[in-house]
């Protein structure tokens, strides 16, 4: 656990090139986040709205276990998600 955590370190210097494959794909994208969550805060599910157009951003209340507390809300939104995506 402790080396992937260290390993996090490399991912920022990723992001351009991840936000840049997003803008160019336009994937379906659900981002869906505890709005109360301390590491993973809404402006980090509000960013992929920036480069995907139709980018579905859910603020759940619920803080860093959102899928622990919301499990039929996201699986709900995940299964509306794909049906669309591959209708």
């Amino acid at each position: 656990m402790k080396d992937l955590l260290w390993d996090y370190q490399n991912n920022p210097p990723l992001y351009p090139s991840w936000q840049a494959w997003l803008r160019d794909r336009q994937p379906a994208l659900l981002a869906i986040w505890g709005r109360n969550d301390l590491f993973f805060i809404p402006a980090g599910a509000e960013a992929y709205a920036r480069d995907v157009a139709d980018a579905e951003v859910v603020l759940l209340d619920t803080g860093h276990f959102a899928l622990e507390e919301e499990a039929d809300e996201i699986a709900i939104r995940t299964g509306e998600l794909l049906r669309r995506a591959f209708a």
